[in-house]
């Protein structure tokens, strides 16, 4: 399983991507997100030292490895 880290922004920028090319249902319910697009998302955050305050990021794990490079190959400007 591999997983990719997008800062908030960058998120909300491929969701409404997605969202124009898919139902509302794939991004909706997280085993059509899986069986279509290939990930799963989930919000993760943790308190950075240096920064003082808490980092939110989305992070998508891929299940599947041709999924996964199609996905860089269209998205990679956001990463």
């Amino acid at each position: 399983m591999r997983t990719v880290k997008l800062s908030q922004d960058a998120w909300l920028k491929i969701y409404n991507d997605i969202a124009r090319t898919h139902p509302h249902s794939v991004l909706l319910v997280r085993s059509k997100m899986r069986k279509v697009l290939g990930f799963t998302s989930r919000t993760h955050s943790e308190w950075s030292a240096w920064a003082g305050m808490r980092i939110e990021q989305i992070h998508l794990d891929f299940f599947s490895e041709t999924k996964y490079t199609m996905f860089l190959l269209k998205y990679s400007e956001y990463l």
